[in-house]
């Protein structure tokens, strides 16, 4: 295969005619554009693809970072769907993705992507320490952040409305009659996590509910278990369950089993995510569908339009969700 050198030589002309023949520039003529094709086509060239994106300094690869939490990336039922959305709309786009999944604690060393501008732009999902961010905004790197543990008024995220879905989930529950509704939820401190609470008090004071701490367990996202089991123990236990996501609420559906009560007749459950797991669970779970791909997509392109200056401002983006009726709410038993 022959070199842009040799090309210019065979055909008597300088490599940067040479260059901008095979880049279709206007400023050469149609008879030496002709013969430079006609060389480099029957010597088998092939532009260096890394060498023309060096020159535009852009590698045409998008970083993804993930937190390493307690469980893998594949067998996260929420992050994973979102992950596909990043894929597929980088492969439209031809984008390459450079997957990092970030530990638990950061410990000052960015990814070797970023250390060596392996990647045009990334995209950060789940929760994120604010060292981490911080020393991402000093690096000057483009970003997008998916469902962040904090909300940062000076970086791109695409998020969940949250608030709304919580409100939307309490207030199904209250139209089957319930009064008494149970929250379980992961850490507080996680954004996703506060505006679903915020929303599931800001339904019950709508309709003059009154507020008990004493139905509220948080701390964990796999922990529904214990959560339901604490509920359930109280002397007035809730005719309903709020879980803020949809694994506690199908952990929690041993739990209720296991005191020997039935889902929705002796009570009443309603999730937030509609991961797989919710349609094919004894019984099928209703909760509040999250469009996780959506989210991945929506990533990419904000990420483009930022990398391409067409965004010259930080933009957040809500992405609304959707109340999905199964089978494990009835109407609450009157005592």
């Amino acid at each position: 295969m022959a070199t842009i050198k040799e090309i210019a030589r065979k055909a008597n002309v300088s490599t940067a005619t040479v260059s901008k023949a095979l880049n279709s520039r206007h400023d050469v003529s149609a008879e030496t554009r002709r013969r430079i094709l006609e060389i480099a086509k029957s010597h088998n060239f092939v532009p260096s693809a890394s060498a023309k994106n060096l020159k535009l300094q852009r590698t045409e690869n998008i970083g993804v970072i993930f937190c390493r939490e307690s469980q893998p990336l594949s067998g996260n039922p929420f992050y994973s769907r979102v992950l596909e959305g990043i894929e597929a709309e980088s492969a439209i786009n031809n984008y390459n993705l450079v997957l990092h999944l970030l530990p638990n604690e950061y410990r000052d060393t960015l990814p070797k992507m970023i250390r060596e501008k392996q990647v045009d732009g990334l995209i950060l999902v789940g929760v994120m320490s604010e060292d981490f961010i911080r020393r991402l905004a000093e690096v000057k790197i483009i970003c997008v952040l998916v469902d962040p543990k904090i909300h940062l008024e000076n970086m791109s995220q695409v998020l969940i409305d949250n608030e709304h879905g919580a409100f939307q989930a309490t207030q199904y529950l209250i139209n089957f009659g319930h009064k008494r509704i149970g929250f379980i939820s992961g850490d507080l401190e996680r954004l996703s996590f506060n505006l679903r609470l915020k929303g599931y008090r800001k339904a019950l004071k709508y309709n003059g509910i009154e507020f008990d701490e004493r139905l509220i367990v948080t701390g964990g996202i796999e922990k529904g278990y214990d959560h339901t089991t604490q509920l359930l123990q109280l002397e007035s236990r809730p005719t309903a369950i709020f879980s803020a996501n949809d694994i506690n609420a199908i952990f929690g559906y041993k739990a209720i089993s296991d005191a020997g009560l039935k889902i929705p007749d002796d009570i009443s459950v309603i999730g937030f995510d509609d991961i797989e797991l919710s349609k094919i669970s004894n019984p099928p779970l209703s909760t509040m569908r999250v469009y996780k791909e959506e989210m991945g997509s929506i990533a990419v392109r904000v990420l483009l339009q930022m990398m391409r200056n067409e965004i010259d401002k930080p933009l957040t983006t809500m992405i609304p969700i959707k109340l999905v009726e199964r089978s494990s709410v009835s109407t609450a038993k009157t005592k």
